[in-house]
């Protein structure tokens, strides 16, 4: 059968986001989060369980994932395979949001629960800086290190990365307790509607002995054959791809029009250094079949 791309923000808040899938979740966050014994999340509650129908051009929304455990922590989890500008800046104003307002008028600051944003993006958010497929971000002070508060932190998950990280050095991807969720977010690409066979393999086998991911696997597999679920997929599938060759097409306007600019500039720097041996302008013009007025001008004359 045709598995459909849980990288899709779509089918994640399907699978992720319902309180039916609520062992799911926790699993994942807990796998996600590094919490084991008794730091484990024991139970969520899903603050924004709605999901809007798709429409013809895509468009949907609330497709990002909000809970709130046990420990009073609100998480807030979003996937992104489209680039976003100001990524770490965005990710910092939906905290700051968030944050802001588990607090009542009239409460005490000191009740404020802690909130962690996770963001799974399917391209490198800091490419110069880091390699690493999950990094994890605290305010701390600069040379102790000590935290300012615990009441912030951010993940960023790198799917790009994952996969880099998963062919070359496999042995070490599976000591990390994330692997198998995010060996899931990556087996399927929507756009080509391929699957990695050798991926999906090793998923079949942890579910032999890991009864959470079997549970995703059963449920993932239940999504993907449901007609009315596949039709909002591919809905929002063809947006995203739409919006994909945008983006390219704009980077591509843009590369054409800066390599004209930089024509422009050349031509302007050798006419400049040509009349600045001697020639005149009449020659300039003849020699690069231009007017004497367009060589005035690109002189500034």
């Amino acid at each position: 059968m045709q598995y459909l791309d849980l990288k899709m923000d779509f089918m994640f808040k399907q699978l992720f986001g319902h309180p039916s899938r609520k062992s799911i979740t926790m699993a994942f966050l807990n796998a996600l989060l590094h919490r084991t014994g008794d730091d484990r999340i024991i139970d969520v509650q899903f603050e924004n369980t709605e999901l809007t129908k798709e429409t013809e051009d895509g468009k949907t929304g609330r497709l990002d994932v909000i809970v709130r455990t046990n420990r009073g922590e609100r998480i807030h989890v979003e996937i992104q395979i489209i680039p976003q500008y100001g990524m770490p800046e965005r990710l910092l104003y939906y905290w700051a949001k968030l944050f802001s307002s588990s607090l009542s008028k009239g409460e005490r600051y000191d009740i404020l629960p802690p909130t962690i944003m996770i963001a799974i993006l399917n391209y490198p958010l800091f490419p110069h800086e880091t390699d690493r497929f999950h990094t994890v971000f605290h305010i701390r002070e600069d040379e102790e290190q000590f935290l300012w508060s615990h009441h912030l932190e951010f993940h960023v998950l790198d799917l790009s990365q994952f996969m880099v990280k998963w062919k070359k050095y496999r042995r070490e991807v599976k000591q990390s307790p994330e692997w198998p969720w995010l060996t899931m977010l990556s087996a399927v690409d929507g756009r080509t509607k391929k699957m990695d066979e050798e991926m999906f393999r090793e998923l079949e086998g942890i579910a032999m002995t890991e009864q959470d991911i079997l549970e995703a696997l059963e449920e993932w597999q239940n999504l993907s054959v449901d007609p009315e679920n596949r039709y909002a997929y591919e809905m929002r599938l063809k947006w995203l791809l739409d919006q994909l060759s945008n983006i390219r097409g704009s980077r591509e306007e843009g590369r054409q029009e800066g390599l004209k600019q930089g024509r422009e500039e050349g031509k302007n720097e050798t006419i400049r250094k040509m009349v600045e041996k001697g020639m005149s302008i009449t020659d300039v013009a003849h020699i690069l079949d231009m007017t004497e007025e367009e060589v005035r001008e690109r002189l500034g004359d």
